[in-house]
Protein backbone atom coordinates (compact mmCIF):
# COMPACT_ATOMS: atom_id res chain seq x y z
CA UNK A 1 0.00 0.00 0.00
CA UNK A 2 2.84 2.47 0.36
CA UNK A 3 3.06 4.92 -2.52
CA UNK A 4 6.30 6.48 -3.65
CA UNK A 5 5.60 9.54 -5.78
CA UNK A 6 8.75 10.37 -7.73
CA UNK A 7 8.47 13.89 -9.14
CA UNK A 8 11.43 14.55 -11.37
CA UNK A 9 12.67 17.53 -13.36
CA UNK A 10 15.75 15.93 -14.93
CA UNK A 11 15.31 13.41 -17.73
CA UNK A 12 14.85 9.86 -16.42
CA UNK A 13 15.05 6.97 -18.85
CA UNK A 14 12.64 4.07 -18.57
CA UNK A 15 15.52 1.89 -17.35
CA UNK A 16 16.35 4.44 -14.62
CA UNK A 17 12.70 4.53 -13.58
CA UNK A 18 12.63 0.73 -13.42
CA UNK A 19 15.86 0.63 -11.39
CA UNK A 20 14.54 3.26 -8.97
CA UNK A 21 11.23 1.42 -8.61
CA UNK A 22 13.05 -1.83 -7.88
CA UNK A 23 15.42 -0.15 -5.42
CA UNK A 24 12.65 1.65 -3.51
CA UNK A 25 10.55 -1.52 -3.45
CA UNK A 26 13.46 -3.57 -2.09
CA UNK A 27 14.31 -0.95 0.54
CA UNK A 28 10.71 -0.67 1.74
CA UNK A 29 10.08 -4.41 1.71
CA UNK A 30 13.18 -5.13 3.79
CA UNK A 31 12.78 -2.27 6.25
CA UNK A 32 9.04 -2.52 6.88
CA UNK A 33 8.35 -6.20 6.08
CA UNK A 34 5.84 -5.29 3.38
CA UNK A 35 5.33 -7.79 0.55
CA UNK A 36 6.73 -6.26 -2.63
CA UNK A 37 3.46 -6.62 -4.51
CA UNK A 38 1.85 -3.98 -2.29
CA UNK A 39 4.54 -1.32 -2.83
CA UNK A 40 3.69 1.27 -5.49
CA UNK A 41 6.09 3.65 -7.24
CA UNK A 42 4.69 6.36 -9.52
CA UNK A 43 6.76 8.68 -11.73
CA UNK A 44 5.65 12.17 -12.74
CA UNK A 45 7.62 14.49 -15.00
CA UNK A 46 7.46 17.73 -13.02
CA UNK A 47 9.79 19.72 -15.29
CA UNK A 48 6.97 22.06 -16.33
CA UNK A 49 5.41 22.22 -12.87
CA UNK A 50 5.60 25.60 -11.16
CA UNK A 51 7.01 25.22 -7.65
CA UNK A 52 8.08 27.99 -5.30
CA UNK A 53 10.35 27.43 -2.32
CA UNK A 54 11.12 30.36 -0.09
CA UNK A 55 9.06 32.55 -2.43
CA UNK A 56 11.33 31.78 -5.39
CA UNK A 57 10.62 29.54 -8.34
CA UNK A 58 12.62 26.32 -8.11
CA UNK A 59 12.98 23.11 -10.10
CA UNK A 60 14.07 20.05 -8.17
CA UNK A 61 13.65 16.30 -7.95
CA UNK A 62 11.71 14.90 -5.01
CA UNK A 63 10.29 11.68 -3.66
CA UNK A 64 7.14 11.73 -1.56
CA UNK A 65 6.42 8.54 0.38
CA UNK A 66 2.87 8.01 1.59
CA UNK A 67 2.89 5.23 4.14
CA UNK A 68 1.35 4.03 7.36
CA UNK A 69 2.78 5.16 10.67
CA UNK A 70 2.90 3.49 14.04
CA UNK A 71 4.63 3.74 17.37
CA UNK A 72 7.19 1.12 16.27
CA UNK A 73 8.35 3.32 13.36
CA UNK A 74 10.55 6.00 14.85
CA UNK A 75 11.67 9.25 13.26
CA UNK A 76 15.19 7.82 13.17
CA UNK A 77 13.96 4.79 11.22
CA UNK A 78 12.34 7.07 8.63
CA UNK A 79 15.44 9.29 8.41
CA UNK A 80 17.53 6.18 7.78
CA UNK A 81 15.04 5.15 5.11
CA UNK A 82 15.18 8.59 3.48
CA UNK A 83 18.97 8.39 3.36
CA UNK A 84 18.76 4.98 1.70
CA UNK A 85 16.37 6.44 -0.92
CA UNK A 86 18.83 9.26 -1.62
CA UNK A 87 21.70 6.77 -1.90
CA UNK A 88 19.75 4.67 -4.40
CA UNK A 89 18.93 7.80 -6.43
CA UNK A 90 22.57 8.89 -6.46
CA UNK A 91 23.71 5.42 -7.58
CA UNK A 92 21.13 5.23 -10.38
CA UNK A 93 20.64 8.86 -11.50
CA UNK A 94 23.52 10.88 -10.07
CA UNK A 95 24.22 13.93 -7.92
CA UNK A 96 24.42 17.67 -8.44
CA UNK A 97 22.02 20.55 -9.02
CA UNK A 98 20.42 19.22 -12.19
CA UNK A 99 20.03 15.52 -11.39
CA UNK A 100 20.34 15.25 -7.60
CA UNK A 101 17.46 14.29 -5.34
CA UNK A 102 16.69 17.47 -3.39
CA UNK A 103 13.91 16.27 -1.10
CA UNK A 104 12.41 13.12 0.38
CA UNK A 105 9.17 13.61 2.25
CA UNK A 106 7.48 10.91 4.32
CA UNK A 107 3.78 11.48 4.73
CA UNK A 108 2.13 9.25 7.32
CA UNK A 109 -1.23 9.79 5.70
CA UNK A 110 -2.18 6.23 4.82
CA UNK A 111 -4.73 5.38 7.49
CA UNK A 112 -6.07 2.23 5.87
CA UNK A 113 -6.75 0.83 2.44
CA UNK A 114 -8.20 -1.99 0.42
CA UNK A 115 -6.08 -4.00 -2.00
CA UNK A 116 -8.01 -6.37 -4.26
CA UNK A 117 -10.91 -6.02 -1.82
CA UNK A 118 -8.78 -7.03 1.19
CA UNK A 119 -8.31 -4.59 4.07
CA UNK A 120 -4.65 -3.86 4.84
CA UNK A 121 -3.35 -4.73 8.31
CA UNK A 122 -2.20 -2.40 11.02
CA UNK A 123 1.55 -1.93 11.12
CA UNK A 124 3.23 -4.77 12.94
CA UNK A 125 0.40 -7.20 12.10
CA UNK A 126 1.52 -8.04 8.55
CA UNK A 127 2.56 -11.67 9.21
CA UNK A 128 -0.73 -12.58 10.87
CA UNK A 129 -2.62 -10.73 8.10
CA UNK A 130 -0.77 -12.78 5.47
CA UNK A 131 -1.61 -16.00 7.30
CA UNK A 132 -5.31 -15.17 7.69
CA UNK A 133 -5.73 -13.97 4.09
CA UNK A 134 -3.50 -16.59 2.46
CA UNK A 135 -6.41 -18.68 1.10
CA UNK A 136 -7.85 -15.61 -0.63
CA UNK A 137 -4.42 -14.61 -1.99
CA UNK A 138 -3.94 -18.16 -3.28
CA UNK A 139 -7.35 -18.13 -4.97
CA UNK A 140 -6.51 -14.82 -6.67
CA UNK A 141 -3.19 -16.27 -7.87
CA UNK A 142 -4.90 -19.41 -9.17
CA UNK A 143 -7.38 -17.17 -11.04
CA UNK A 144 -4.42 -15.60 -12.85
CA UNK A 145 -3.91 -12.35 -10.92
CA UNK A 146 -0.24 -11.58 -11.64
CA UNK A 147 0.27 -9.58 -8.44
CA UNK A 148 -0.83 -12.49 -6.29
CA UNK A 149 1.15 -14.98 -8.37
CA UNK A 150 4.18 -12.82 -7.52
CA UNK A 151 3.14 -12.74 -3.85
CA UNK A 152 3.00 -16.54 -3.77
CA UNK A 153 6.54 -16.72 -5.21
CA UNK A 154 7.85 -14.07 -2.82
CA UNK A 155 6.42 -15.74 0.24
CA UNK A 156 7.78 -19.13 -0.88
CA UNK A 157 11.24 -17.55 -0.95
CA UNK A 158 10.78 -16.06 2.51
CA UNK A 159 9.43 -19.28 4.07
Amino acid sequence: MPLYDVEYVCPLSLSQQEELAQAFTQLHSQRFQTPRVFINVRFTDASSQVVFRGGKRRHYNRVILRSRTSNDRSNELYIEHCRAIVAAWERIVGTGNEVGLRTVWVMGALTTALEAGIARPKTGEEKEWLRVNWPQFKALAEAGDEDFIDLMKEEELLA
